[in-house]
């Protein structure tokens, strides 16, 4: 074999054990203070803790009503979003950004402005009714989780459900009416088993998201009551017992584990029908007196209960008090862009987004040209998704376990393995059938893998990639769970800083951050989507 050749199979060989190791050692790590003084008397030790039970009972309730919320409101958005057309539809579209784009801080901000004791909501409503005291008291309740969990999150399963729905043929509802069949019988027959994979599918995603919550649930949790990922946090950083948040941590991943391989059930069920190509329903023009009342109803609640947070935040970054009074004005945000510790973590942010949306496109590539091998771990589902089982507070305790303390590399590093799955998906998406077609054209010519992974796989996910940087870089810049959990001496990002003034009690400062922030995030996802459109 010729130099040349033995340099071609070194770097297919190594190339995928370099990522591989990157993402599971920091886990071997974080686990590894279970084997300190015996692994079942450590597990025996933290399901002994009162805590523990109560946390996980809290956890998985919190988790599978916000799940249930996200989906009663994501259907009916799924349903106007794929089979009706009327004003303001791209704006219902682009509410998929949302989980996205605004950052959990941001949204827990909003809610306290909006729905707090003393928020916008409950002024109008004693300024209306004449009460003394405030009517809206849920927000620090497990319902109040609830409701921002469940708003934060229904854009994602109205996305993933009308990307379903509107592939369902028309023809197989067509020939239902035919025969008699009402709106409701179809809906139950027809459409309802062909849409139920991906409402799964959105289901389970959202369940781990709200299961892993952390800022929301630490901020607006009862008093005495927590989750396993809280607690997880409490252990490690104020009772300095790493076994116990290691057995916390555990715990957790096997409760993931089993939901993520539900999800891996529903995403392959769903993908026959994604690769059906025919009679799609077209989309009607909304007319009924019914399908009105629908959207009126949603737009109520959407400007409702989700804009009337982020629009609180928006008008609190405006407000300038000086001596007892306020008024409208730039001054919070002039005083920001003055700050030397604004500017530098503005600095921090791009830098640490730039670095994390790397990592994260290109592990996405190398895992997705390895999933192309049937022998391999990644051609099924459940392992590439595996940091989604993953604790992200047990991932930044593992980084910095790794290297012995925590540095500019942990904190990219653990919002890059957090992204790449869903790059990792996307770009799976884009190679399919082709990527096999041009591979096995391109070997039959004499090209090797190395070959056809640079000159065939690499331009045809290329777009996808550029999408994935987009979206890992929005995330990365809004994620203050890292920056909190293993903060780095000396170094700040403006999610950490938005926290910093947030638990300072500077509101007013802390908006006008978290303005700039969510105008930098919604800013690179709306480039994606031009970007999207013109591709």
């Amino acid at each position: 074999m010729e130099p040349t050749g033995k340099l071609k199979r070194v770097a297919e060989s190594a190339l995928f054990p370099i990522f591989a190791a990157a993402l599971m050692l920091p886990l071997l790590w974080a686990f590894s203070p279970l084997l300190h003084g015996g692994f079942f008397y450590n597990m025996t030790r933290a399901l002994s803790e009162p805590r523990f039970l109560k946390s996980f009972a809290f956890g998985l309730s919190q988790a599978l009503a916000s799940t249930v919320f996200a989906v009663l409101i994501g259907m009916p958005a799924a349903f106007l979003l794929a089979r009706r057309t009327f004003h303001g539809k791209p704006l219902l579209g682009a509410l998929a950004a949302v989980p996205f784009c605004v950052p959990p801080l941001i949204m827990a901000i909003g809610f306290v402005l909006f729905y707090g004791r003393n928020g916008y909501l409950n002024r109008f409503l004693q300024a209306l009714t004449g009460s003394t005291e405030p009517p809206v008291t849920f927000l620090y309740s497990f319902w109040g989780i609830v409701l921002i969990h469940g708003l934060y999150n229904f854009p994602l399963v109205m996305r993933m459900t009308a990307d379903a729905w509107v592939r369902v043929p028309g023809s197989q509802e067509e020939a239902a009416a035919l025969l008699g069949a009402g709106k409701p019988r179809i809906f139950f027959t027809v459409t309802l088993p062909s849409i139920a994979p991906s409402i799964g599918a959105a289901a389970s995603l959202t369940f781990l998201l709200c299961f892993f919550s952390f800022v929301i649930v630490l901020m607006f949790a009862p008093p005495g009551t927590a989750t396993p990922e809280v607690e997880l946090y409490r252990a490690a950083r104020f009772d300095f017992d790493q076994s116990l948040a290691a057995a916390f941590a555990l715990a957790e991943t096997c409760v993931a584990m089993a939901v993520l391989c539900l999800y891996a059930l529903f995403e392959k069920l769903a993908v026959p029908q994604r690769r059906e190509v025919g009679d799609a329903f077209k989309a009607q023009a909304l007319h009924s007196a019914g399908g009105k009342f629908l959207l009126a109803v949603f737009g109520f609640m959407v400007a409702v209960f989700l804009a009337g947070p982020l629009v609180s935040v928006l008008i609190e970054s405006l407000l300038v008090r000086s001596r007892g009074k306020a008024g409208l004005g730039f001054g919070n945000y002039a005083g920001l862009f003055s700050s030397g510790e604004f500017l530098a973590s503005g600095a921090n942010t791009l830098l640490i987004g730039i670095a994390s949306a790397i990592l994260a496109s290109i592990a996405g590539f190398v895992f997705s040209v390895r999933a192309q091998k049937k022998n391999s771990l990644f051609h099924g589902t459940i392992f590439p998704m595996l940091p989604l089982a993953i604790s992200g507070i047990a991932l930044a305790y593992g980084w910095t376990r790794l290297l012995g303390t925590s540095t500019f590399l942990t904190i990219a590093a653990v919002q890059a393995v957090s992204t790449y799955p869903f790059i990792l998906r996307a770009i799976q998406g884009s190679l399919g059938n082709a990527d096999r077609k041009y591979a096995d054209a391109a070997r039959t010519l004499g090209s090797g893998n190395l070959g056809v992974t640079l000159r065939i796989r690499l331009p045809l996910a290329l777009p996808s990639m550029l999408s994935g940087f987009a979206f890992a870089f929005a995330i990365s810049a809004g994620d203050a769970n890292a920056v909190i959990i293993a903060p780095v001496p000396g170094m700040n990002t403006l999610a950490g800083y938005l926290y910093r003034l947030a638990a300072s009690y500077r509101f007013n400062e802390a908006c006008a951050v978290a303005v700039v922030l969510g105008v930098i995030s919604a800013s690179i996802f709306l480039l994606k989507d031009i970007r999207d459109a013109a591709t």
